[in-house]
């Protein structure tokens, strides 16, 4: 297999750093009833791109979070859906408040849809 250094946006859009995505990540966990078409939805802020416009780093949502290269998580990585109508401030507030109930760690969307309705106070209004 080999190693991915950078991923492009699903929509083909080049990645801007700052702005947000949608990282979906395959979710097989038979004892839960995740099957196999199962997926976890995380938003994440790009923070390196290439010169051509793919995602080499990004931050996940957990306070204090750091840079992550995709070279070390390609493998968990379905697809990288641009987000980049959302307000990457409110986006992120959104994100880092969806918690597994009576704790503080950042859950994952279960589906786009779910995401998409949850980030939507977040969309920038069009001009």
């Amino acid at each position: 297999m080999s190693q991915a250094e950078a991923l492009p946006l699903a929509n083909g859009a080049p990645a801007r750093r700052g702005t947000a995505a949608l990282m979906v990540s395959p979710h097989r966990e038979p004892l839960t009833g995740g099957g196999p078409d199962a997926v976890h939805v995380e938003l994440i802020v790009i923070r390196s791109v290439t010169r051509d416009g793919r995602v080499r780093a990004y931050e996940e949502m957990w306070p204090g979070g750091r840079p992550v290269r995709v070279a070390t998580t390609a493998w968990k990585i379905s697809s990288l859906v641009d987000a980049s109508v959302l307000d990457p401030g409110r986006a992120v507030a959104i994100a880092r408040a969806h918690t597994y109930p009576g704790h503080r760690q950042v859950r994952p969307w279960e589906s786009l849809t779910e995401a998409h309705a949850a980030l939507s106070p977040a969309r920038t209004p069009t001009r």
